[in-house]
């Protein structure tokens, strides 16, 4: 796979990622504030996984793609009650967590 391939995939991901976080969030009707505290982070963090988003600018002033650490997204599944599989791929189950 070609470098520009990873990219494409890794901000699809992100973007999958971003849709299942709010999604979840949701579905258990809590706040983004509520899902930070739980998860331990801020709400500006949730905020821009949610949107596929980090606070660095590209170039063009607007903000670069997201890219969650690996804990921030055992974090979030923790406080969303799903298997971290889930929210990198939910095709799969829920899971107990």
């Amino acid at each position: 796979m070609a470098a520009r391939d990873v990219d494409i995939v890794a901000r699809q991901a992100a973007e999958s990622l971003g849709d299942t976080v709010k999604a979840r969030r949701q579905e258990l009707d809590i706040t983004q504030e509520e899902l930070a505290y739980t998860a331990g982070i801020s709400r500006n963090q949730v905020q821009n996984i949610e949107h596929s988003r980090n606070n660095s600018r590209g170039a063009d002033g607007r903000p670069g793609p997201s890219s969650a650490r690996l804990d921030t997204v055992f974090r979030l599944a923790i406080a969303l009650r799903v298997a971290p599989t889930y929210l990198i791929d939910p095709e799969r189950s829920v899971g107990d967590y």
